[in-house]
């Protein structure tokens, strides 16, 4: 049985030999949900239900869903009323 962990890897090293192109959309891949990842970590450590925070900030529950499934790419806007809601913000750090 292969972990996660091992496909990523192989991933990894499929994009590496298809070339930058390759790479550039896996490093987007991992943004996008590392952003949903954190979003939905951020609801549960303040105890919000999806429902709760759709009624914050006048997102339909189903889209938070998408959102923090990484099936949805929200606007700006939605970025911004998700954030206000949880009292967070995004922003750009440099690469390690």
């Amino acid at each position: 049985m292969t972990t996660f962990d091992e496909f990523y890897a192989e991933l990894e090293a499929e994009a590496e030999a298809e070339g930058p192109e390759a790479v550039a959309q896996l490093r987007a891949f991992e943004l996008h949900f590392s952003l949903a990842r954190q979003l939905g970590e951020q609801r549960r450590a303040q105890h919000l239900t999806q429902t709760q925070l759709a009624e914050l900030t006048g997102i339909d529950q189903a889209e938070i869903s998408r959102i923090e499934r990484g099936q949805s790419n929200p606007t700006t806007a939605t970025l911004g009323a998700l954030t206000r809601a949880l009292g967070v913000d995004v922003k750009l750090v440099p690469s390690t």
